[in-house]
C-alpha cells in the first residue's frame, strides 16, 4: 500500500535532484530516502528512477507519475495554506460578502447589533458585486452574503429579506423635485443616468419602462453601481432610476428622490453556501440581519 511518506520522499527527490537534498528537505537520513523510494517502486510495480553512474534520473514512467503527484500536492498545499490562515486568525471569525451599496448603508447597523452580542469576534467584509458574491459563496470564501436577488444557483441557499420599489433621483433644484410622484412620461427629454447592459435584470426593466415614453432615451452616463448613479445625479449630469438604500447617503450632496411609478422592484436576499451546516456565528448574524431589516428606515 502506497504511503504518504513515500510520495513525499519521491516528490522531494524530484524537486532537489539528489537523495542528499531530499533527505535534508524531509529532515531524515539519506538511507531513509533510498528505502522509501525502493518501497514505493515495489508498491507501484515500475521504476521511478534510473541509476547510472551513481546518479538518479527520473524514468519516463517516473515523470508521468510525478505529474499526477504534483497535481494532488497542490491541493494539499492549498489545504495547508487555509489551515495556516485559520490558525493565525482567531478561532472564530465571520466573513460577509456584501454589495457596496448595502455595505455602506444596511450592513453597519447589522454589524453594530451583531458586535454588541459578539464583542471581539473578527469580521471580514468583502464589498463585491453580485457575480463575485456568488463565487465567494460557492467557493466557501464567505460564510454569508447580503445582495440583490439573483436567479437560482447551484450550491447557494437564499432567503428573501425585503422588497422595495425603485425611486427617481434628481438634483434638489430639478423641476421634477416639485412632483410627489414621478412617472415614466415625466422623463421625456430628460438626460438619464442608466444601467449598463451587464446589469441585465435592472437594465431590461429600465429599458422597458423608459421605452414606454415613446421617445428615445437621452442617456448621458451608463454605469453598474448605485453610488455612481447617485454621484452622477449629484454632479448635475441627469436624473436616474435608483434603488433606495443610497438615498440617505446622497441627500447631503443635494440629491432628492421621489417615488417612481413603475413595475421595477428591488429584491434583497440573505444567502449562504448550501452545505446544510451553519455555525452559531452565522445563525446569530442572521438574527441581526432580520432584526435590522424589519425596522430599517430609508429616510433617516
Amino acid at each position: 500500500m502506497i504511503r504518504f511518506r513515500q510520495i513525499e520522499a519521491f516528490r522531494s527527490l524530484i524537486m532537489t535532484g539528489t537523495s542528499v537534498g531530499a533527505a535534508r528537505k524531509m529532515h531524515v537520513t539519506q538511507p531513509a530516502i533510498s528505502r522509501l523510494i525502493a518501497d514505493l517502486e515495489a508498491d507501484l510495480g515500475f521504476s521511478l528512477f534510473s541509476r547510472i553512474g551513481g546518479r538518479l534520473n527520473p524514468t519516463t514512467a517516473g515523470l508521468r507519475f510525478y505529474k499526477s503527484v504534483e497535481e494532488n500536492f497542490l491541493g494539499l498545499e492549498r489545504l495547508k495554506q487555509v489551515a495556516d490562515m485559520i490558525r493565525d486568525e482567531a478561532s472564530e471569525a465571520l466573513t460577509v460578502a456584501c454589495m457596496p451599496v448595502l455595505a455602506t448603508t444596511l450592513l453597519p447597523p447589522i454589524l453594530a447589533d451583531f458586535v454588541g452580542r459578539h464583542p471581539g469576534v473578527p469580521i471580514r467584509v468583502d464589498s463585491v458585486k453580485v457575480p463575485e458574491v456568488l463565487v465567494n459563496l460557492q467557493n466557501h470564501k464567505a460564510d454569508v452574503a447580503i445582495s440583490q436577488a439573483f436567479p437560482a444557483v447551484a450550491g447557494i441557499e437564499v432567503e428573501t429579506l425585503l422588497k422595495t420599489r425603485a425611486l427617481c433621483a434628481m438634483p434638489a433644484t430639478h423641476k421634477l423635485a416639485k412632483k410627489k410622484v414621478v412617472r415614466a412620461q415625466d422623463l421625456r427629454g430628460e438626460r438619464i443616468i442608466g444601467w449598463l447592459p451587464n446589469s441585465r435584470q435592472l437594465y431590461e426593466a429600465e429599458q422597458s419602462t423608459i421605452s414606454a415614453t415613446e421617445e428615445r432615451p437621452n442617456y448621458t452616463v451608463l454605469t453598474d453601481t448605485a453610488h455612481t448613479r447617485y454621484a452622477m445625479v449629484a454632479g448635475g449630469l441627469g436624473v436616474s432610476i435608483v434603488e433606495p438604500f443610497a438615498a440617505k447617503v446622497w441627500r447631503a450632496h443635494g440629491v432628492v428622490v421621489r417615488p417612481f411609478e413603475t413595475a421595477i422592484d428591488y429584491e434583497y436576499v440573505l444567502s449562504y453556501p448550501s452545505s446544510g451546516i451553519r455555525s452559531d456565528l452565522v445563525a446569530s448574524f442572521r438574527e441581526s440581519v432580520l432584526r435590522v431589516a424589519a425596522h430599517y428606515s430609508f429616510d433617516e
